[in-house]
């Protein structure tokens, strides 16, 4: 295997040609996405250095505490970046997202560190960090889907729920195919991702241990175990979530909240 290529400061600094490239698109074919371009390329490098040295100060301390705190906010910042990007906004639902998000995620990933991969310490941030990053990403993704699909058709079939709660449907019933399609939608980022892994997108992760000099079969068995943790905590968390939204649609009368 080759070894490892240090990236300088020059090359990462010269690499932001590419995205002046992508404003100056933005620009020329007036999308009016320009400026989101530079603020999101601004706030990717500052967070992503920070995070550089945040997760070197983890890496060296090894605390069980730093571990826990930092996986903890990237489950705030998530669900927090989930409630930005929806419309549908009921009382409680940055609650529940960030909840069923947790219990989602957290038996998986237990399942993955503890008694698939034996991560010792159990705390090894080296482990624990950037894949349960990996896993709270994609979940989020699919939280955000899931809820822009159950607001839309809330909205499109307000009449059919109505009419099904007057003729003694309970509420879980009258919102069950928006449930169905919901859980449905927020899945298929995820089902599209297996269908093409390996023939047209070699991931990430994969792709960042095979350059770090790891043997390309180790590096395909880890990826396809987060990728089936991905989908196992994404589904688990949509089918949690479309529950809670129950208490915040529905008044304790069993009638739907406008």
């Amino acid at each position: 295997m080759n070894d490892y290529v240090h990236i300088s400061n020059i090359a990462l600094f010269a690499s932001i040609a590419f995205m002046l490239a992508v404003a100056l698109i933005g620009f020329l074919a007036k999308l009016g996405i320009t400026k989101s371009i530079f603020i999101g390329t601004v706030r990717a490098f500052v967070q992503l250095i920070i995070m550089g040295y945040v997760l070197t100060f983890i890496f060296d301390i090894q605390k069980w505490y730093f571990t826990i705190l930092i996986v903890f906010i990237m489950f705030i910042f998530a669900a927090f970046d989930s409630f930005k990007r929806i419309k549908f906004k009921p009382k409680g639902i940055f609650k529940h997202s960030l909840l069923s998000m947790i219990i989602g995620s957290v038996f998986p990933l237990a399942f993955l560190f503890y008694i698939l991969l034996g991560v010792k310490p159990w705390y090894n941030p080296q482990y624990i960090v950037p894949i349960s990053a990996m896993i709270i990403s994609n979940t989020m993704s699919g939280i955000s889907i899931c809820l822009n699909h159950f607001g839309n058709d809330l909205k499109l079939r307000k009449t059919e729920i109505e009419a099904k709660l007057s003729l003694g449907a309970t509420c879980n019933m009258s919102t069950e195919n928006i449930q169905k399609n919901s859980i449905k939608a927020g899945l298929i980022p995820t089902i599209n991702a297996l269908m093409v892994l390996g023939i047209v997108k070699l991931p990430g992760m994969m792709t960042g241990q095979i350059i770090g000099g790891v043997n390309p079969i180790d590096s395909v068995k880890y990826q396809l175990i987060i990728m089936y943790i991905i989908s196992a905590s994404t589904a688990i968390s949509l089918f949690i979530l479309v529950k809670l939204i129950q208490t915040s649609i529905f008044n304790k009368r069993g009638q739907l909240i406008n």
